[in-house]
């Protein structure tokens, strides 16, 4: 399941071929066998979910109550339902509506979305909605348009997503490794002198911010780090106190500069060591979740849980992507009700 809070360009949506044309905008993908639920606050979206359609019935009548109790906590005050699939989707979509009524929640619109036609499941009017679906066409909408002019992409699928976030393969995953062992030979020399200075941790957490800095530069400036950047950089994120500075210059840059840092993070999780990467993963995912991308967001969580399973700040990033908590709900990093967070997630 792909928990997303709404941080999106205003696209403005007046019919069930706008809502199907805006929906692979706003996950990042063409969904299929997927339900989709868009939480509206208002006129405006607040939250928004995809998940696999259920292969039991059972399992559908809990995920049902599940989605629910989810949109619920999240005050939303209707919901729009899609479920992307042929017509063995809709009791799983009757089930899910129920449960949205159940709870108290209004269902704006119903849908079931298949193979470039739509049913609407709150309409029984036979000149409106015939039985044999409405034809749409999302690639050549206007609200299609109006995404792509608004810097939004749709990926053709979610394993698009997935691959845009692997690690390095064949001839950039060797030249990926030397440069890391080239990184850990300067590491070692650093420690060496820094061991009768200052202290080898300090030493590496003010090489780190050294780096942080003049790599946010290079990428402000439409720059890109080499590999013995990427793996110095790389290597100093193990140690936790540097990568609790990187996590909190995150939050310091504020909105206006997290697509610098998106940048640099995504490149890391793109080109490092496949075994280093849990620190770079967990900061992208975090950069994700507080950008209301929660696809991407999971996405590098699980590269970080990858590397690493026991690594705790990606194992809480998890629970937090798990449980849909919301960025608002959690304030940026470096004030007090945060720090014990924090702790909890090294």
């Amino acid at each position: 399941m792909t928990t997303t809070t709404a941080e999106t360009p205003r696209l403005r949506l007046r019919s069930p071929s706008d809502l199907l044309s805006a929906t692979p905008y706003l996950l990042g993908f063409h969904p299929s066998d997927s339900l989709v639920v868009l939480g509206l606050h208002g006129t405006g979206l607040r939250f928004h979910v995809r998940g696999d359609l259920p292969d039991d019935r059972d399992d559908g009548e809990m995920l049902a109550g599940e989605y629910a109790a989810m949109f619920g906590r999240h005050r939303v005050d209707s919901v729009v339902l899609i479920a992307y699939g042929p017509e063995r989707a809709e009791p799983f979509l009757r089930a899910v509506a129920d449960a949205m009524r159940r709870h108290g929640i209004l269902i704006a619109e119903c849908l079931r979305a298949h193979e470039g036609r739509y049913w609407s499941l709150t309409c029984d009017e036979p000149d409106c909605c015939p039985p044999e679906g409405r034809p749409f066409d999302v690639r050549s909408s206007a609200t299609a348009a109006e995404a792509t002019l608004a810097g939004m992409v749709a990926l053709p699928d979610r394993e698009a997503v997935v691959r845009a976030l692997r690690g390095p393969t064949g001839p950039a995953l060797a030249a990926i490794q030397e440069a890391t062992d080239r990184a850990g030979q300067r590491l070692v020399r650093l420690a060496s002198v820094a061991a009768a200075d200052i202290g080898v941790g300090p030493a590496a957490v003010r090489a780190g911010a050294i780096a942080l800095a003049a790599a946010l530069k290079r990428y402000r400036a439409g720059g890109r780090l080499t590999d013995d950047e990427v793996a110095w950089l790389t290597l100093l994120l193990q140690v936790l106190p540097f990568r609790d500075q990187a996590w909190l210059c995150i939050d310091r840059d504020g909105p206006s500069g997290r697509a610098v840092h998106r940048q640099l993070w995504t490149d890391l999780v793109r080109r490092a060591d496949p075994g280093l990467v849990a620190p770079a993963a967990m900061l992208l995912g975090y950069i994700c979740w507080r950008a209301g991308d929660g696809l991407r967001a999971g996405i590098a969580v699980d590269r970080a849980l990858e590397a690493d399973p026991e690594y705790r700040g990606a194992r809480l990033m998890a629970e937090i992507l798990d449980r849909a908590v919301p960025p608002s709900e959690l304030p940026p990093l470096g004030r007090p009700r945060r720090r014990a967070v924090r702790r909890r997630m090294r």
